[in-house]
């Protein structure tokens, strides 16, 4: 399958996944979001990870992280969560009038995502720090690059301290059986992982569903050879492990 059939089909699963969490009720993600965290609890990976990666959940349609962010700073656990700096001037491509200067066509998808800015792992310190973030445009605390708790203080970088990250509690748009994932189309985690593990040992990936977001038995998440593929993934239902994840673990 071309890559341009591949990126079509996605857009379709995307738009299509989006609609249906968008439908869920706050009640049904709150408590779909606690069977998660008690799950995780459960789990001697999670208990273990000194460095955690964990995304700040949005107000809507994704898992809510709150209760597991609580629980790793209460437990003081280094915690790490995405930054992603403000957009510069950047192309906009939205018709062969625009496309770059020699070509007659529209750039391709990844020409696109080149052009969003790349994402880095900031830690989070403590509930103070947490409490004192301001939400964002689309409702998402915001941590921002100096720490609330401590005046004048730059965040740490995943990718400058020395203690590696054992653990990225990852979230998506859909998730299959195999363990594939199929994210927002910005490609931010795709290539913050490419540049962490050309580093730092790669920390085990695991991403957290909702249970509409896990594909039916048989069904995949159309990939190319640039995505990245999870660990696991954890929904209500339990625990999904890659084969070789499993093994592992």
């Amino acid at each position: 399958m071309s890559t341009a059939a591949t990126f079509a089909l996605k857009s379709s699963l995307r738009k299509g996944m989006l609609k249906t969490l968008k439908g869920m009720s706050d009640g049904d993600v709150q408590r779909q979001s606690e069977s998660v965290l008690r799950i995780l609890k459960e789990q001697e990976f999670f208990n273990k990870a000194r460095s955690v990666g964990c995304y700040l959940s949005m107000k809507h349609g994704e898992l809510r992280t709150d209760g597991i962010v609580d629980h790793l700073l209460q437990r003081g656990k280094s915690l790490y969560t995405p930054y992603i700096p403000p957009h510069q001037s950047k192309p906009n491509f939205r018709s062969s009038l625009d496309a770059p200067k020699g070509s007659s066509k529209l750039p391709s998808v990844s020409e696109v995502q080149a052009t969003e800015p790349e994402m880095k792992m900031l830690k989070l310190y403590n509930p103070a720090d947490l409490a004192a973030c301001p939400l964002d445009k689309w409702g998402i605390l915001d941590p921002g690059l100096e720490r609330r708790d401590v005046e004048g203080t730059l965040r740490d970088d995943s990718m400058e301290v020395d203690e590696p990250l054992d653990l990225i509690l990852i979230p998506g748009v859909a998730f299959d059986e195999e363990c594939n994932r199929l994210g927002r189309g910005k490609a931010y985690y795709d290539r913050f992982l490419l540049s962490y593990t050309s580093k730092k040992p790669s920390p085990l990936l695991v991403a957290l569903a909702l249970s509409p977001q896990i594909l039916p038995s048989g069904e995949r998440v159309p990939t190319t050879e640039l995505d990245f593929r999870l660990d696991g993934v954890i929904s209500p239902e339990g625990i999904v492990w890659r084969a070789r994840a499993r093994s592992g673990n």
